[in-house]
């Protein structure tokens, strides 16, 4: 039977509308985001008064204020399932395995997370807890908020529950070591990172006794010497997927170790992707010292998060090309841009890599969590945003303009 064709968004991720490949949707890292933005060469400031730059003009101008271009125009419901009530599972995949993380000292980690509690072999910079903690809180913000408006088809509204981590699995007994010797290139098995991470993401499925899997979001976090091969080498900070293993061409076709039809974020190490020593995944992007660090590791896990959350299904579209099946849900069809893509990194400086004294609207910022953290997170998409025109919110840095039409 004919199928469609692949689509890729530039630099912005690929949408598979197709069942012929994977539906992998990436988080760019911020030097392939600049390249985006310089090709695209303007932002698209809210209507007036525009007070974070009042010399500028409220029509679209060049982009030189600031680093991220909000892709103007709302997204569309593609007719695939929502997680309404969305939890996430953290695995902390190898993170106790020899030299998971090279020249720097270990000592064990207890993270207690409500009545849930694990302990990391090594965590020498906290990453594991700061990630653990942002999960924990991110729920009943306002910034989780803003994916309540979504609804899908039977017009279930996405919830904003306050608890919305569902397990915590710290797993030194699969082996991760074979996976920087993967690539995402290769067939479907055990050579290809995508099959490898998958398999994971479906034991753990296995260990937590997960029975609504369509409300569940499967996070394999990785140590820093055992992470994601191809994310440096692809320009990504991190991705999102949903396993359909019966279409060829992907990384899960046919594999008997990847559970089918679940939502998976491959999280490498964020402070490993790195180039000549320049971290390219928002550490310090908007607090310094030791919080700004880790700003990285909440800001792409969020990114990850609230995109599964409104797209489980990655945008995939299987079946033959007379009578496809869509298996996505919230994306932008004319730029291939999900709720977070289309305000990945918006508001930093391309020469320092952080926010400027006045934020931009739609930048990064901070929130604070239900029990009271402060984590840095990028803003989100939202449709009745800026008057219904839609913009980036949820991070502090809103469009003046109220929501509605």
């Amino acid at each position: 039977m004919n199928r469609a064709v692949t689509v890729c968004g530039v630099l912005a991720g690929c949408a598979a509308l197709t069942g012929t490949a994977s539906a992998k949707i990436v988080l760019p890292t911020i030097p392939n985001e600049i390249q985006h933005d310089q090709a695209a060469g303007r932002i698209t400031p809210p209507a007036p008064p525009c007070p974070q730059y009042p010399t500028l003009s409220c029509s679209p101008v060049p982009e030189t204020p600031a680093l991220g271009v909000p892709f103007p125009g709302n997204m569309a419901y593609n007719g695939g399932h929502l997680e309404i009530h969305p939890k996430q599972y953290l695995v902390y995949w190898g993170w106790g395995e020899a030299g998971a993380f090279p020249g720097q000292s270990c000592s064990s980690e207890t993270i207690t997370e409500g009545s849930l509690s694990a302990t990391l072999a090594c965590d020498p910079d906290g990453a594991g807890r700061r990630m653990a903690d942002f999960v924990q809180q991110m729920g009943g913000t306002n910034w989780a908020g803003v994916s309540t408006q979504y609804a899908d088809a039977s017009g279930a509204h996405i919830s904003n529950d306050p608890n919305v981590l569902g397990g915590i699995w710290v797993d030194d007994s699969n082996d991760i070591t074979g996976l920087p010797k993967t690539n995402a290139t290769n067939p479907a098995g055990p050579t290809n990172t995508n099959t490898d991470l998958a398999a994971e993401a479906s034991r753990a499925i296995s260990h937590f006794g997960i029975t609504d899997t369509a409300n569940a979001n499967l996070i394999v976090i990785q140590p820093p010497a055992y992470s994601d091969p191809n994310a440096v080498s692809q320009g990504y900070c991190a991705f999102h997927d949903y396993t359909e293993p019966g279409s060829p061409g992907n990384g899960y076709y046919n594999d008997p170790s990847v559970t089918k039809d679940i939502a998976y974020t491959n999280m490498p190490y964020q402070l490993a992707i790195n180039s000549n020593g320049a971290n390219l995944c928002g550490q310090n992007a908007v607090n310094s010292g030791a919080q700004g660090k880790l700003d990285g590791f909440s800001i792409v896990l969020g990114h990850e998060i609230e995109e599964t959350i409104t797209d489980p299904g990655a945008e995939a579209v299987v079946g033959p090309s007379g009578s496809p099946t869509h298996l996505g849900g919230y994306y932008d069809t004319l730029d291939a841009n999900e709720n977070g893509d289309k305000c990945a990194w918006v508001g930093l400086d391309p020469t320092t890599g952080q926010g400027p004294p006045v934020p931009v609207p739609g930048a990064l910022g901070n929130i604070t969590g239900n029990a009271g953290g402060t984590f840095a997170v990028q803003s989100i998409w939202s449709n009745t945003a800026n008057a219904g025109t839609g913009y980036c919110a949820g991070a502090g840095t809103d469009s003046p303009l109220p929501n509605g039409p």
